[in-house]
């Protein structure tokens, strides 16, 4: 029976080329649509290497440094590895935190051999621990070289490829980084530089480069960032408080000025929009996201019901002929499905393919922004980030949901009417 109605329907679908192209079509772009506002959103907020653990990372990016009487104003910046050991390396409820610094640029050579400019993070040894990245030879320097403040770097494929030929077997090899010998003690597969938190070329310990010497404002700013892992995200709350005690604590230490975090630890989410001093309205931001699903889904939707409904409005005749040779009501819905699920289905497959094809050709426009227009690496995606499994298919069963309501109705309306006037397509 089912392969009855599938051959009726691939028959309504080419007696009608262009209605069926257009709907096919008008589906298909909606979908893709939707499906790359949700790449997009998802390729800086999901869980995916080496950011695999960002569901339960709170970050605290900057801060602002003011007199401790005054309310507003101040010095906005990165905080210093002194505030930064004793605000945040000194919390006891998380699983691990991290400080490290904004990427910058080295010049990376062997002492007789090829060079090149690569971007530089300064890390501590915690930051192997809260980003996982996938080690093609050798491993993380340890706490011990951190500690010991010894020249250890670890760095991309691409960077050894380019210095030494090679991925494997460069670990324990030598290479200078502005002129200063480092020894490799591990390779890593290439980063995204959506992974805007743990990206670089070149990893070093902050203990061995400018990170601890690069203050001001009472040295309470410098270059660092902090990165929190709870061991649960229901841990956040108890956190934010315990961080907020050591911040008071830090601040009643100093004599004139203090730090305060503008509302952070942020989720990933929030950590995404904050700019600066300015604390954002993740409301607003939640809206707009939903607003643009909305119209991207009602407004095609609306104009596609519209020529469905003319297509099932012409076939009243049709319905009621096979209602005179004993078609059932059932019948004849369960058929008007069946159409909508075969166009809905090759609509979704298209929609899909054209999705992830525009997130390629457009990976500059949808990825670049001002804050990696200067780095070196390449914005590729990760499955993880492409694949949205649910909200396609929320997509795809609104879409088929507005096709059976548009098609559906009239069809069912028609198999009510008398066969008389079903035939001579009167209401």
């Amino acid at each position: 029976m089912f392969r009855q109605y599938l051959q009726q329907s691939l028959y309504h679908l080419r007696e009608n080329p262009v209605i069926t192209w257009v709907s096919l079509l008008g589906t298909a772009l909606s979908i893709c649509m939707i499906m790359v506002v949700v790449i997009t959103l998802r390729a800086r907020i999901v869980d995916c290497a080496p950011e695999v653990n960002r569901s339960r990372t709170l970050y605290v990016p900057n801060m602002t440094a003011r007199p401790k009487t005054a309310t507003d104003g101040g010095m906005n910046s990165r905080m210093s590895v002194q505030t930064g050991r004793e605000c945040f390396k000194a919390l006891t409820m998380p699983e691990a935190v991290t400080l490290y610094t904004d990427v910058d640029k080295v010049r990376a050579s062997l002492p007789a051999g090829d060079k090149l400019t690569a971007d530089m993070r300064q890390v501590d040894s915690d930051f192997w621990h809260i980003f996982h990245f996938r080690f093609l030879d050798g491993k993380p320097f340890s706490e011990a070289d951190f500690q010991s403040a010894l020249p250890r770097t670890v760095i991309s494929a691409t960077v050894a490829r380019r210095l030494f030929g090679r991925t494997e077997g460069v670990a324990g090899q030598h290479l200078q980084l502005n002129h200063v010998d480092y020894q490799v003690v591990g390779v890593v597969a290439d980063v995204s530089m959506l992974a805007a938190d743990s990206y670089a070329q070149v990893w070093i310990p902050y203990t061995t480069g400018t990170a601890e010497a690069n203050t001001w404002g009472f040295n309470l700013m410098g270059p660092m960032h902090a990165a929190i892992l709870a061991k649960s995200p229901a841990d956040f709350p108890a956190i934010r408080e315990e961080c907020e005690r050591l911040r008071q604590r830090y601040n009643d230490a100093q004599p004139e000025y203090g730090v305060f975090y503008l509302g952070q630890p942020d989720t990933q989410f929030t950590h995404l929009y904050r700019t600066w001093a300015e604390v954002p309205d993740m409301s607003s931001v939640v809206m707009r996201y939903v607003a643009v699903l909305l119209i991207l889904l009602i407004v095609p939707a609306i104009n596609l019901s519209g020529m469905t409904h003319s297509r099932m409005r012409k076939r009243m005749a049709e319905i009621g002929v096979r209602k005179a040779f004993g078609a059932t009501g059932v019948e004849l819905l369960r058929q008007v499905f069946v159409e909508n699920l075969l166009l809905t289905i090759l609509a979704g497959l298209i929609g899909l393919a054209l999705s992830y094809g525009a997130t390629f050709l457009l990976n500059g426009f949808l990825f670049g922004t001002s804050a990696n227009a200067y780095l070196a690496g390449e914005t590729t995606l990760t499955a993880g980030q492409l694949l949205s499994p649910w909200v396609f298919l929320a997509a795809f069963f609104f879409c088929l949901l507005m096709n059976l309501l548009s098609s559906g109705l009239p069809a069912w309306r028609a198999s009510r009417m008398n066969i008389v006037e079903a035939i001579n397509q009167k209401e």
